[in-house]
C-alpha cells in the first residue's frame, strides 16, 4: 500500500564496510534522491537517541556491539519498526583461518547482542539460504533477498595489460587471505602451462609464493567499495577466480564475486559450494569446480582454450546480473518492505500527522556529579500532561554525552513530578549542558491530544551526594 507521506528512515551502521554500503546505504540513498523517502544514516558510535526518535523506521546492519544497545532499546521502547540486515554468519566465524575475527565476533556478549537485534526486529534481511535457516530459529520474520549492483559505478575498460594476453584476476577484500590457498597450486600450473597466453592480477592480498613469477602483478587493496569497482572495471579482465571454502561460515556468505565479475563482463570460475551453485549456471554464466588442484586447473584452462565459451559466459553472466541484481530491483524491494511495515505501524500513522515536538534548554550546573533533572508532570494552570518524553544530555556545542544518553524516567506521584536519571557527569560544576527533550505520541493516544514540554524555569537539577 503506497504511503501518504514520505517516511523518515534512519540507518545505524557499525562501519562503512562494503556490506553496509551495498545492502543498505546505496539503495536507501537512491530512494531518497528520487523523493520516495527521507533518509539519514550514521555510525553507531556517533548515533544519538534523537536519531531514533526522529525516525519512522530504523535500519540496523551487522550491529553487534553491546556498548550501543541503548539504540536498539530506544527503537523498541518507541515502537519503531526495525529492519536488520545481516550478510555474515557471526556464530561460525572459524578460529582456524581467522582467529582474530573469530574472537571478536564470537564473543558471547556480542552474540547475545546480535540475537537481541534479531529477536526484536520487524524484518531481518539475509542473502543466503543457510543464513535464513539460522535466523528463522530466532525470528520467523526473515526474508531471503539478493544484494544489488549499481552499474553506474562501472568504467569502460581502458587498460588491458602489457600485451594481448588474456587477463586473469583474483580479487579479495582481505590482505591476508586463506581462500587463495584453495587454488594456489593450480595458478602455478596455469602460469607455467600458458605463460605465453595469460597474465595474472592478484588484487588485495600478497602471495609470497607468486612474488617474482613472470606474468604476475599485485594490486593494493582499495577499502572503499565504489572506488575499487571503478578501478577494477577499467582493467577489462577476461577471467575471474572465486574460491570459497565449504564450511558453515562460508556457506552463509553472499555471492559478491558473481555480481562483480558478471557486471564487469568477466567469465568466472567459482567453487562449487551453495553460495555459487545457487546462482551460477554451469557452463552458461560461469564455471563451477571442486576445491582441488586438478579441478581448478581444468576450469581455468577451459576458459583459456575455448574462446567462444568464454565470450558466451561473459555475456550471459552480465545479462543475469543486470536482470536480477540491478540497483533498481533492490530499491523496489526496499520500498515495498518499508511500505509493508509502516502500513501496519500505529506509531507511524500518528506521527505522520503529528510531528515530534522537541525542546532544547541550556542549563549550567552548580555542582559536580550532575545525575538528573526533575520537572512538573503537567503544565501549571492548564495541567497539560508531559506524556512520553525522551531526553538527551549534550555539551553546549551539541555533542552527545554517552554516559548520559540512556535515561530512566519515573513519575513522583505525590509531587506530580517527572524525574530523569542518568549516569552522573563528573566535573560538571560550572559547565553548561544542553537538554534536548523529545515528546512522542503514545501508541494509543489521540493525535490532537495536548501535551507540554518544560522550559528552563521549571527544570531542577539533581546531583550525586
Amino acid at each position: 500500500m503506497p504511503l501518504k507521506t514520505f517516511p523518515k528512515i534512519v540507518a545505524i551502521v557499525p562501519s562503512m564496510i562494503a556490506s553496509c554500503q551495498i545492502g543498505v546505504l546505496k539503495p536507501l540513498l537512491s530512494l531518497a534522491a528520487k523523493g520516495r523517502i527521507r533518509f539519514d544514516y550514521c555510525l553507531e558510535g556517533k548515533a544519538s537517541l534523537n536519531a531514533i526518535n526522529s525516525a519512522d523506521l530504523v535500519v540496523f546492519c551487522r550491529n553487534t556491539e553491546p556498548a550501543y544497545s541503548h539504540l536498539l532499546n530506544q527503537a523498541v521502547a518507541t515502537h519503531k519498526p526495525i529492519i536488520f540486515d545481516l550478510d555474515d554468519n557471526f556464530w561460525d566465524v572459524p578460529f582456524e583461518s581467522d582467529p582474530e575475527l573469530a574472537r571478536y565476533h564470537r564473543l558471547p556478549l556480542r552474540i547475545q547482542q546480535l540475537e537481541k537485534y534479531i529477536t526484536h526486529s520487524s524484518l531481518i534481511r539475509v542473502y543466503s539460504p543457510v543464513m535464513k535457516e539460522i535466523v528463522a530459529k530466532l525470528n520467523p520474520k526473515v526474508r531471503l533477498l539478493k544484494a544489488g549492483f549499481d552499474f553506474g559505478m562501472l568504467r569502460k575498460p581502458s587498460f588491458k595489460g602489457s600485451s594481448d594476453k588474456l587477463q586473469i584476476v583474483y580479487a579479495t577484500s582481505r590482505i591476508v587471505d586463506n581462500q587463495y590457498l584453495l587454488f594456489s597450486e593450480s595458478l602455478k600450473k596455469v602460469l607455467d602451462t600458458y605463460s605465453d597466453k595469460v597474465e595474472l592480477t592478484i588484487w588485495g592480498c600478497q602471495s609470497s609464493e607468486l612474488v617474482g613469477y613472470r606474468g604476475v602483478r599485485f594490486m593494493p587493496l582499495i577499502p572503499d567499495y565504489e572506488k575499487f569497482l571503478r578501478s577494477f572495471s577499467s582493467f577489462g579482465f577476461d577471467i575471474g577466480l572465486a574460491p570459497l571454502e565449504d564450511t558453515p561460515f562460508h556457506r552463509s556468505k553472499t555471492n559478491t564475486k558473481f555480481r562483480d565479475y558478471g557486471a564487469c563482463n568477466i567469465a568466472g570460475v567459482y567453487s562449487d559450494t551453495p553460495v555459487y551453485s545457487s546462482c551460477v549456471e554451469n557452463n552458461r554464466t560461469g564455471i563451477l569446480v571442486n576445491n582441488d588442484t586438478e579441478s581448478w586447473f581444468a576450469g581455468i584452462s577451459k576458459l583459456i582454450d575455448d574462446a567462444p565459451l568464454r565470450r558466451s559466459i561473459q555475456k550471459n553472466a552480465y545479462d543475469r546480473v543486470k536482470e536480477e541484481y540491478s540497483q533498481e530491483v533492490v530499491e523496489d524491494e526496499w520500498l515495498a518492505e518499508i511500505e509493508e511495515l509502516l502500513s501496519s505501524s500505529t506509531v507511524y500513522s500518528l506521527t505522520a500527522t503529528s510531528p515530534l515536538r522537541t525542546s532544547e534548554i541550556l542549563i549550567r550546573a552548580d555542582f559536580d556529579g550532575l545525575k538528573g533533572v526533575r520537572f512538573p508532570a503537567s503544565s501549571p494552570g492548564d495541567k497539560e500532561p508531559v506524556g512520553k518524553v525522551f531526553l538527551e544530555v549534550r555539551t553546549s556545542t551539541g555533542n552527545l554525552l554517552r554516559e548520559a544518553s540512556t535515561t530512566t524516567q519515573m513519575k513522583e506521584d505525590l509531587e506530580d513530578k517527572i524525574v530523569f536519571s542518568f549516569t552522573p557527569i563528573n566535573n560538571s560544576k560550572k559547565e553548561e549542558f544542553l537538554l534536548k527533550f523529545t515528546s512522542v505520541p503514545e501508541e494509543q493516544s489521540s493525535s490532537d491530544e495536548p501535551f507540554w514540554l518544560p522550559n528552563s524555569g521549571y527544570i531542577q537539577m539533581l546531583y550525586q551526594n
